[in-house]
């Protein structure tokens, strides 16, 4: 049972004795009204006795506080008459319960403080007994603004929180939205990179790799298949005689002369990309697996040229998918951050990577891993 209550069972035990003095009416409970209720007037709350009929019996000194009208002035007026119409029904059923010995719900109001300031209030009341027949109400009206206040603060701090995790979770859906777009583009443009990888497989693995045959000693060529020809461009007959160095590119020869110095130096085999210059001058990129071979009881040099110009055209296309997400990305970290439009945020990266001097990308990935944002 809280304070408050105990204070009102206390005041009711008070003034409802077990054995009412003879001379007292048990049936109409006048007399009862006349009794010393001083005692209510140490309590906090605003106390109140009301009879049957629903008038101001008794209100203690707390009340003229709280009201700025004397307590005088309140005797022998209803209830009804302190509240505003919009409770009447209310209070007025309420009133109803507990005069007939039922337990009434509490029930608040919004109420004119003597200070002029509206407050809201809550309303308890609870049936007065005098020798077993109910003569009145006894109730406590309790200030309770702050307490609503802070209800109202609560709830409405409630609601915001709401409506954050509602735009938060719209955001996240927009992103996640974003974000699978993203990978079914990613997808469909690793299936179509798939579809390439499969197809220059296909063409790859039913054609032989170029391979030559080089003199140990003078690194002139002693041997190579058709594959190295049509590599090439030259006849086999062309091949055979040529110095080695003379399958790359002319400013480059001094450095395949080196590695291949290098090879027979060390015994060993290498692995190397490279270039091959055909006979029309195009440059092939390729894959150069070289070792030492005995052929006819003479060590040689065996060198199997493959052709990757696909797999360097897959190279790149796989940087510039990469480079393009990066934009896209940066593009719309920028966009939101500054609210303009892709094309704006584009040229800001672009600008940027102007006054840098740094690719493109690198700006982007800058501008992703939150190391700045443009100014």
């Amino acid at each position: 049972m809280s304070k408050k209550n105990k204070s009102i069972k206390l005041s009711i035990d008070q003034l409802d004795p077990s054995a009412p003095p003879e001379h007292e009416s048990t049936k109409t409970g006048h007399t009862f009204f006349q009794r010393d209720f001083g005692l209510l007037d140490y309590i906090n709350d605003v106390i109140f006795i009301i009879d049957e009929a629903g008038h101001f019996k008794f209100i203690n000194k707390v009340s003229e506080e709280r009201t700025g009208i004397p307590t005088d002035a309140l005797i022998g007026l209803s209830y009804l008459d302190l509240m505003e119409p919009r409770y009447h029904d209310f209070a007025r059923n309420s009133f109803e319960t507990a005069i007939k010995g039922e337990a009434g719900p509490a029930f608040e109001m919004e109420w004119l403080a003597g200070s002029g300031e509206t407050i809201t209030v809550e309303v308890n009341w609870t049936t007065l007994y005098d020798g077993g027949n109910a003569v009145g109400v006894l109730g406590a009206l309790r200030d309770v603004t702050e307490r609503k206040n802070a209800q109202e603060a609560l709830g409405k701090a409630r609601d915001e929180l709401e409506m954050r995790v509602k735009e938060r979770t719209e955001d996240l859906q927009e992103a996640n939205d974003l974000l699978k777009e993203q990978i079914n583009e990613r997808i469909r443009a690793e299936e179509k990179l798939r579809e390439s990888e499969q197809k220059y497989r296909g063409l790859f693995e039913n054609s032989a790799d170029a391979i030559f045959i080089v003199d140990i000693e003078t690194g002139i060529i002693l041997n190579a298949n058709q594959q190295a020809a049509q590599l090439t461009g030259h006849p086999h007959q062309k091949l055979v005689g040529m110095h080695q160095s003379r399958l790359h590119p002319g400013e480059r020869a001094e450095y395949y002369k080196d590695k291949f110095q290098e090879l027979i130096k060390n015994q060993l085999s290498f692995d190397l990309e490279a270039e091959v210059a055909k006979k029309d001058g195009t440059i092939i990129p390729v894959f150069i697996s070289s070792g030492l071979v005995t052929l006819q009881r003479k060590k040689v040099v065996q060198e199997i040229f493959r052709d990757i110009s696909k797999e360097k055209m897959i190279a790149d296309l796989k940087g510039e998918l990469e480079t393009k997400k990066l934009v896209n990305r940066a593009k719309a970290i920028i966009a939101k951050h500054y609210r303009i439009n892709d094309s704006d945020a584009m040229r800001m990266l672009q600008k940027e990577s102007r006054r840098q001097s740094r690719k493109l990308k690198e700006v982007a990935r800058a501008v992703i891993s939150s190391k700045f944002i443009l100014e």
